[in-house]
């Protein structure tokens, strides 16, 4: 099909994905665990039935084999002799069944059977087109090389396996698919460097046509020209490009034409782009370190909560990240064996995280939260109830109409864009329970690389640290939203990232852990 746009004309190939965000197996990596497991299983059965063929193929060969004497003698004097008469015989009376036999025998029936069994719970297209999403995403995030990222190497960490070129393409296809043509230009043009004998089911020019019309939609009439002039060497007597060839080279000598179209790219967000950009910069620890004034005012020390009897032998380790509004670290909250086994409860009760609207106020899928969740009781285990036990030490604050223990494990380049956890004016807040007064973010892995906890107003990154976790009040002490507070879980590049959240509720914290403008040297966790 062609279609005419600007004056430009763009060939639609046939090659679609769908456009969908409801995707389950690349929002989690643990999930993706199993996914190994199963193909693993399956490399183990197509092994099995390679050694069934290779065995058919040697007793082939072997009955091929005792002709190469029968053939070097004529008829007469092959059958002048009885042994070669009664071999005659019964190999074309009894052998020539059995090789029928073998050559007829279906050696790939079980094989089959396994394949056809496992695809059902195999990813799909949806989970392709995440998945090339978190590379875009990553690619924009950490400002990474599309040639370094498609050989797998990201930030000195290098990937078994690279994109081969028809990964790449299909990376741009989708981009093109989406209509997301920064990245489909970025992609494209990147592959169009590459030795096109390595190209397969796809040609060079396919890969310069895309390069080209995505390119003029963002207004860069230089690369789209220079693409189309090397798709004229290619194809001379291609119509639709020498129309376009033309048309570019026009546009090329009016320096102020007016396109129509924009050469910004948001495709993946729905950020605006100056807190797109703000967001991304603070993931890649650009604007993070902390002013000398504020710096010397950030203390660690030793918390034992009012002389908590259970922290006194073994107080908790303070880190004051910043002082209004204040955020603060506790390490090693949890033990190992404790972190295992909240990650062993989740695992099998993991969904596709939820957000809510802030125009409906309803809880929905969405592309800027890229991870599963699942939701634990104290009531589950006794490690839930440990963990609640421990937060209630740290804080001081009721937990009575707390939500919930979410334990979230993040997917390809598993992010959540920034966010409120206090509930806005859309969403219905329980008397029974109230807003969102503080959260506290525990770490249940450490990550390699990305995947830290940002502030934007604070300019104030956290790291994950196995083990430790994030503190913070939503709320002022009069109960306001504190929208200082607005914060994001920056996409995942290399490593696995496991948290849980404790987000506590205001309802029966009157006299609890915060009293009003206590001073935070006196040993409390009410923040002034």
């Amino acid at each position: 099909m062609v279609i005419i746009e600007k004056g430009i004309i763009v060939l639609v190939l046939g090659l679609t994905f769908p456009n969908l965000v409801s995707c389950d197996w690349f929002s989690s990596i643990s999930h993706m665990e199993d996914l190994i497991e199963e193909e693993t299983d399956l490399v183990a059965s197509l092994s099995h039935y390679i050694d069934k063929q290779e065995a058919k193929i040697r007793h082939l060969k072997r009955f091929v084999k005792q002709f190469d004497d029968i053939t070097m003698q004529n008829a007469v004097d092959y059958l002048s002799h009885p042994v070669n008469q009664f071999r005659l015989f019964k190999r074309l009376a009894f052998e020539w069944d059995v090789i029928q036999d073998t050559v007829k025998e279906n050696t790939s029936t079980e094989f089959v059977e396994k394949l056809s069994t496992k695809r059902v719970n195999f990813p799909d297209e949806k989970d392709v087109v995440g998945s090339a999403q978190a590379l875009m995403r990553l690619q924009d995030t950490y400002k990474l090389e599309i040639h370094q990222l498609a050989r797998g190497n990201v930030n000195g960490v290098q990937a078994i396996q690279m994109l081969r070129p028809r990964d790449w393409y299909d990376v741009g296809r989708i981009a093109f698919e989406m209509k997301d043509y920064y990245h489909c230009a970025s992609w494209m043009v990147a592959l169009s460097s590459m030795n096109e004998t390595l190209f397969q089911s796809f040609t060079k020019f396919d890969v310069l046509d895309h390069a080209s019309f995505c390119s003029v939609q963002l207004g860069d009439i230089e690369t789209a020209y220079n693409a189309s002039l090397e798709m004229t060497l290619i194809e001379p007597s291609h119509e639709r490009n020498n129309k376009n060839f033309q048309y570019y080279s026009e546009m090329r000598k009016k320096s102020d034409v007016d396109l129509g179209i924009s050469s910004s790219h948001q495709p993946l967000s729905a950020l605006n782009p100056d807190d797109l950009r703000h967001y991304e910069a603070l993931c890649r620890d650009e604007g993070t370190n902390l002013p000398a004034h504020i710096g010397s005012k950030l203390k660690c020390y030793l918390w034992t909560n009012h002389n908590n009897p259970r922290l006194i032998l073994q107080p908790a380790k303070v880190e004051e990240l910043w002082l209004s509004p204040q955020l603060i670290r506790f390490h090693d909250v949890l033990s190992d064996t404790q972190m295992e086994s909240v990650k062993q409860l989740a695992r099998p009760m993991l969904y596709r995280s939820t957000v809510n609207n802030p125009d409906t106020g309803k809880l929905e899928h969405a592309k800027y939260r890229v991870a599963k969740s699942a939701w634990l009781e104290d009531s589950d285990a006794d490690v839930i109830g440990q963990v609640s036990r421990r937060i209630f030490d740290l804080t001081g604050l009721s937990l009575d109409s707390a939500e919930m223990l979410q334990v979230a494990n993040y997917g390809v380049g598993g992010q959540y864009e920034p966010h409120y956890d206090f509930f806005g004016k859309h969403v219905p807040i329980d008397e029974n329970s109230g807003n969102r007064i503080a959260t506290f973010l525990i770490y249940l892995s450490d990550v390699t690389n990305g995947g830290s906890t940002v502030f934007l107003e604070p300019k104030v990154g956290v790291r994950p640290i196995r083990g430790s976790a994030a503190f913070w009040y939503n709320l002022d002490p009069a109960g306001v939203p504190d929208r200082r507070t607005r914060h994001a879980a920056c996409p995942v590049l290399t490593g696995v990232k496991w948290v849980a959240n404790k987000w506590i509720h205001e309802v029966g914290q009157e006299f609890k852990g915060r009293p009003c403008q206590l001073s935070r040297y006196s040993d409390n966790l009410g923040f002034a």
